[in-house]
């Protein structure tokens, strides 16, 4: 009879919410296990509060395969750092404001062609110049 008492005090207190344990030096949320977690903030800038909401697009991830091929060593201290998931983001910016700029000289210094193979052609090129340059000044480069 006794056990059966310690096993249900066991349960309620399991079952029990943080504010009920008496911890109140970090906010909680309940998981989908139902279980209380800490809500621990990645990161205390709102600047890259924002940038953590918005998706890694293709900039960011060519980034982090990059890296994983090339400095696989220096993720970890990213991570430890809270760099890992932020700068990936601000490397899409980067590139997509790099992206626009060529974009605009190149449509200025190759005029667009009206015939129609020409013009497919041209597209390619333009876009294969382009992503070649983003990836080497933007994309291929370590950052701390």
């Amino acid at each position: 009879m006794n056990e059966n008492r310690n096993f249900n005090e066991d349960f309620e207190i399991e079952q029990a919410g943080p504010e009920d344990v008496g911890c109140d030096l970090f906010e909680y949320e309940l998981t989908p296990e139902g279980t209380y977690v800490p809500k621990i903030a990645y990161t205390s800038d709102p600047e890259e509060e924002k940038l953590l909401k918005k998706p890694i697009r293709k900039w960011g991830k060519a980034w982090m395969k990059w890296m994983k091929a090339n400095c696989d060593w220096l993720i970890e201290v990213l991570i430890m750092e809270c760099r890992w998931q932020i700068i990936p983001r601000e490397v899409d910016i980067e590139a997509e404001e790099r992206f626009d700029e060529l974009d605009e000289i190149y449509r200025k210094t190759h005029p667009r062609p009206t015939e129609f193979n020409e013009l497919r052609r041209w597209e390619k090129e333009r876009l294969m110049t382009i992503e070649n340059q983003v990836m080497e000044e933007i994309v291929y480069k370590r950052r701390e």
